[in-house]
């Protein structure tokens, strides 16, 4: 399956709208995560947390082909260097259910899968963008390492990346968030 079929179908089980830019990445990494490997997504280390370059392009693609529209929302506010802060918010259009349904229809092993991994998302305590941030920042930063970080080694590894330190607070929520959606880091510490 395409990187492209795999975003398709993360937003038909989503019930075919994500809300926020940042969101649909995290949701497509951790589907990824939970239905096999996200590195298979072009998933990297990016300020944000795990991004892909792939699965921005295969939004574009189904953004191009009609099958997606995104809407921008103005939060009313803006960052420190004056420019308005918008969250974009995507929703399959009917031709993009209905391609959805086909591929689905047409992927028995994959498609189970990818719906049960977005229900148990949906399900889960952390639902917003930063959160999931951090969550997704926590499963591929352990993952990398191969054990479960906490205190100074976590601390060292989101600066390392560039990224803001978690607060024991923030970890142990993304840790909950991980074992909730079932990915349990190997090692978690004590």
């Amino acid at each position: 399956m395409t990187t492209y079929d795999f975003v398709h179908l993360v937003l038909y089980a989503a019930g075919g709208e994500i809300r926020g830019r940042t969101k649909l990445q995290k949701m497509v990494y951790f589907a990824g995560a939970l239905t096999g490997d996200p590195r298979r997504l072009g998933y990297r280390a990016h300020y944000y947390g795990p991004y892909s370059a792939e699965v921005a392009d295969a939004v574009e693609e189904l953004r191009g082909l009609k099958f997606l529209e995104q809407r921008a929302a103005g939060a009313g506010t803006t960052d420190e260097h004056g420019f308005e802060i918008a969250r974009y918010d995507y929703t399959l259009t009917e031709e993009g259910r209905q391609v959805a349904a086909e591929k689905a229809a047409a992927a028995p092993a994959e498609w189970p899968r990818i719906r049960a991994a977005v229900e148990k998302l949906a399900a889960a305590p952390v639902r917003d963008y930063v959160r999931l941030a951090i969550a997704a920042k926590t499963h591929l930063l352990t993952r990398q390492a191969g054990r479960g970080l906490a205190g100074e080694a976590l601390r060292a590894e989101t600066a390392a990346h560039g990224w803001k330190a978690f607060t024991d607070e923030q970890y142990d929520e993304a840790l909950q968030f991980l074992e909730a959606v079932g990915l349990p880091v190997a090692g978690d510490p004590a």
